[in-house]
Protein backbone atom coordinates (compact mmCIF):
# COMPACT_ATOMS: atom_id res chain seq x y z
CA UNK A 1 0.00 0.00 0.00
CA UNK A 2 1.11 3.44 -0.86
CA UNK A 3 1.11 6.10 1.67
CA UNK A 4 0.49 9.50 1.09
CA UNK A 5 3.71 10.33 1.01
CA UNK A 6 5.15 8.25 -1.29
CA UNK A 7 2.39 9.54 -3.16
CA UNK A 8 3.53 12.91 -3.05
CA UNK A 9 7.20 11.98 -3.93
CA UNK A 10 6.47 9.93 -7.16
CA UNK A 11 4.62 13.19 -8.37
CA UNK A 12 7.81 15.12 -8.12
CA UNK A 13 10.03 12.58 -10.17
CA UNK A 14 10.81 15.89 -12.61
CA UNK A 15 14.23 16.15 -11.48
CA UNK A 16 16.96 16.98 -14.48
CA UNK A 17 19.85 13.75 -14.34
CA UNK A 18 22.17 17.09 -13.03
CA UNK A 19 19.80 17.54 -10.06
CA UNK A 20 19.70 13.52 -9.54
CA UNK A 21 20.19 11.57 -6.06
CA UNK A 22 21.61 8.57 -6.23
CA UNK A 23 21.04 6.23 -3.37
CA UNK A 24 23.86 3.17 -3.34
CA UNK A 25 22.85 0.10 -1.72
CA UNK A 26 25.30 -2.20 -0.40
CA UNK A 27 25.18 -4.93 1.93
CA UNK A 28 28.77 -6.18 2.06
CA UNK A 29 32.51 -5.49 1.44
CA UNK A 30 32.65 -8.40 -1.59
CA UNK A 31 29.81 -6.40 -3.61
CA UNK A 32 30.04 -2.49 -2.65
CA UNK A 33 33.08 -1.79 -5.16
CA UNK A 34 31.11 -2.65 -8.15
CA UNK A 35 27.77 -1.23 -6.64
CA UNK A 36 29.38 2.27 -5.68
CA UNK A 37 31.33 2.30 -9.21
CA UNK A 38 27.70 1.74 -11.13
CA UNK A 39 26.65 4.67 -9.13
CA UNK A 40 29.63 6.73 -9.94
CA UNK A 41 29.46 5.65 -13.21
CA UNK A 42 25.33 6.71 -13.57
CA UNK A 43 25.97 10.06 -11.73
CA UNK A 44 27.91 11.79 -14.26
CA UNK A 45 28.97 15.05 -13.33
CA UNK A 46 26.87 17.36 -10.82
CA UNK A 47 24.59 13.95 -9.34
CA UNK A 48 24.58 13.80 -5.29
CA UNK A 49 25.75 10.39 -4.43
CA UNK A 50 24.65 8.73 -1.17
CA UNK A 51 25.85 5.13 -0.66
CA UNK A 52 23.62 3.59 2.48
CA UNK A 53 23.99 0.17 4.38
CA UNK A 54 21.37 -0.90 6.27
CA UNK A 55 20.80 -3.86 8.98
CA UNK A 56 18.28 -5.01 10.99
CA UNK A 57 18.58 -4.32 14.51
CA UNK A 58 20.21 -7.44 16.78
CA UNK A 59 22.54 -7.84 13.86
CA UNK A 60 25.94 -6.98 13.01
CA UNK A 61 26.63 -4.07 10.27
CA UNK A 62 29.11 -7.01 8.02
CA UNK A 63 28.48 -10.29 8.80
CA UNK A 64 32.14 -10.58 9.94
CA UNK A 65 34.39 -10.91 12.98
CA UNK A 66 36.38 -8.23 10.80
CA UNK A 67 33.70 -5.45 11.36
CA UNK A 68 35.56 -2.37 11.99
CA UNK A 69 37.84 -3.31 8.95
CA UNK A 70 34.93 -3.70 6.61
CA UNK A 71 33.44 -0.71 7.75
CA UNK A 72 36.52 1.31 7.29
CA UNK A 73 36.68 -0.44 4.12
CA UNK A 74 33.37 0.34 2.92
CA UNK A 75 33.76 4.40 4.26
CA UNK A 76 36.94 4.75 2.33
CA UNK A 77 35.39 3.47 -0.88
CA UNK A 78 32.31 5.43 -0.65
CA UNK A 79 34.85 8.47 -0.07
CA UNK A 80 36.72 7.78 -3.09
CA UNK A 81 33.62 7.93 -5.01
CA UNK A 82 32.67 11.25 -3.57
CA UNK A 83 30.06 9.84 -1.56
CA UNK A 84 29.25 9.72 2.39
CA UNK A 85 28.92 6.74 3.38
CA UNK A 86 25.41 6.12 5.97
CA UNK A 87 25.18 2.89 7.96
CA UNK A 88 21.51 2.47 9.45
CA UNK A 89 20.14 0.51 11.70
CA UNK A 90 16.80 -0.24 12.05
CA UNK A 91 13.65 -2.76 12.60
CA UNK A 92 12.64 -2.62 9.71
CA UNK A 93 15.33 -2.43 6.98
CA UNK A 94 12.49 -2.08 3.89
CA UNK A 95 11.15 1.03 5.88
CA UNK A 96 14.51 2.62 6.84
CA UNK A 97 15.72 2.37 3.08
CA UNK A 98 12.28 3.83 1.63
CA UNK A 99 12.18 6.49 4.46
CA UNK A 100 15.90 7.42 3.60
CA UNK A 101 14.96 7.51 -0.38
CA UNK A 102 12.00 10.09 0.47
CA UNK A 103 14.03 11.81 2.78
CA UNK A 104 17.01 12.57 0.41
CA UNK A 105 14.66 13.00 -2.86
CA UNK A 106 16.46 9.71 -3.94
CA UNK A 107 15.74 9.29 -8.14
CA UNK A 108 17.92 6.79 -8.70
CA UNK A 109 18.44 3.49 -6.78
CA UNK A 110 21.62 1.57 -7.47
CA UNK A 111 21.52 -2.06 -5.60
CA UNK A 112 22.64 -5.95 -5.91
CA UNK A 113 20.24 -8.46 -7.66
CA UNK A 114 18.63 -10.84 -5.24
CA UNK A 115 20.47 -13.74 -4.58
CA UNK A 116 19.05 -16.84 -6.70
CA UNK A 117 17.81 -19.15 -3.43
CA UNK A 118 16.10 -16.09 -2.65
CA UNK A 119 12.55 -16.96 -2.00
CA UNK A 120 9.18 -14.82 -2.29
CA UNK A 121 9.93 -11.23 -2.46
CA UNK A 122 13.10 -10.08 -2.42
CA UNK A 123 14.00 -6.51 -0.68
CA UNK A 124 14.47 -5.25 -4.47
CA UNK A 125 10.79 -5.71 -5.58
CA UNK A 126 9.21 -4.66 -2.86
CA UNK A 127 10.77 -1.20 -2.83
CA UNK A 128 10.40 -1.02 -6.53
CA UNK A 129 6.47 -1.23 -5.75
CA UNK A 130 6.66 1.23 -2.73
CA UNK A 131 9.09 4.19 -4.80
CA UNK A 132 7.47 4.20 -7.94
CA UNK A 133 9.52 7.87 -8.84
CA UNK A 134 12.69 5.67 -8.71
CA UNK A 135 14.51 4.20 -11.35
CA UNK A 136 16.38 1.26 -9.74
CA UNK A 137 19.74 -0.47 -11.23
CA UNK A 138 20.30 -3.90 -10.45
CA UNK A 139 23.78 -5.00 -10.79
CA UNK A 140 24.46 -8.74 -11.16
Amino acid sequence: MINAQEKAAAQNKSQSPRDANIMVCVTNQKSCDKLISRGVERAGSGAKLFVVHCVQTGHNFMGTPFEGDAIEYLFTAAQLAGAGLDLLRAKDVENALVDYALAHDITLMVLGAPSRGSRGDSIVSKLQRRLLHVEFDIVS
